[in-house]
């Protein structure tokens, strides 16, 4: 069980955890989504929204907007540095006092059906029914309105959710194609440094923050296990597909192989000091 039974009241801070356990936490903003969303015993008072483009939840090429509900605020330009915005927000902000509602719509704007995952026995992997109302409407790149799942239509679901939240942007700035550019050859520097274990070579390509979180380990004793966090999922082989470039920070679009076999995943720099530095990467298993 995910939640305890009863309300689950919202927090002040969001943190995207690292596939690398390094932490980056935000100040949450709050306020684009209020109402209630109740499925059998989980009762989330709703705080806050997010909304991107996405592809529909049933599949297909076409894209839909995505407006994500939570109990928790979200902080929305950290999670537009990431390509993969749904695996973020699933991988690193769910938990189990978390819970997370996605809503979508089609690319003007009409109500198309909702998804989520609370626990065992009590989601739904997509649902379309006509009893829900939307007045909800997309103008000046924002969604505003209500949905509304009245009570008695189902004994087990309801819902009274309001919106007021922009789209984000689909641009992570300059193409850099394949390869990466620039902030790619970095990328692959750090990929040869740390399956060879060069220390001194990673630690020179590490962003400021991850050299201070693995200075105060070792100071700790325990900087061995922080070059084992930076090693756990990191692929055997990759290549860059894609860059992007946005002022000091880059976007890098990966695949490769790893031990579970295909990956595909996404990695973040930042650009200190004249050189490409590698911040984050998160890797998921390529299903296609």
């Amino acid at each position: 069980m995910p939640y305890s039974k009863g309300r689950v009241t919202g927090v002040v801070l969001v943190c995207l955890w690292s596939i690398l356990t390094a932490v980056s936490a935000y100040t949450a903003e709050g306020g684009r989504a209020s109402g209630q969303f109740q499925s059998k015993e989980i009762d989330l008072k709703i705080t806050d929204a997010y909304a991107f483009r996405g592809t529909p939840t049933l599949g297909g090429e076409k894209k839909v907007i995505v407006v994500v509900v939570s109990n928790q605020d979200f902080n929305q330009s950290a999670i537009d540095e990431y390509w993969d915005r749904r695996y973020v927000l699933e991988r690193y902000f769910q938990d189990e006092r978390t819970g997370l509602v996605y809503f979508e719509f089609s690319p003007d704007g009409r109500y198309r059906g909702l998804s989520y995952y609370f626990a065992s026995g009590n989601g739904c992997g997509y649902c379309a029914d006509p009893a829900v109302q939307s007045n909800v409407r997309l103008a000046n790149g924002r969604l505003t309105g209500k949905l509304i799942f009245p009570k008695g239509k189902d004994p087990k679901l309801w819902f009274d959710v309001s919106l007021d939240v922009p789209v984000s942007s689909d641009e992570h700035g300059k193409s850099q194609g394949l390869g990466g550019g620039e902030p790619g050859k970095g990328y692959l520097a750090y990929h040869r440094a740390l399956l060879g274990k060069d220390e001194q070579a990673i630690k020179s390509l590490l962003s400021e923050e991850l050299r201070a979180r693995w200075t105060g380990a070792e100071a700790k004793g325990t900087g061995g296990g922080f070059l084992d966090s930076l090693l756990k999922y990191h692929p055997e082989e990759v290549r860059v597909t894609e860059g992007f470039i946005k002022g000091d920070h880059a976007l890098l679009l990966i695949e490769g192989k790893g031990d579970m076999g295909p990956i595909i995943g996404e990695a973040q720099l930042s650009h200190q000091q004249g050189v490409w530095r590698f911040e984050e990467e998160t890797i998921q298993i390529n299903m296609k």
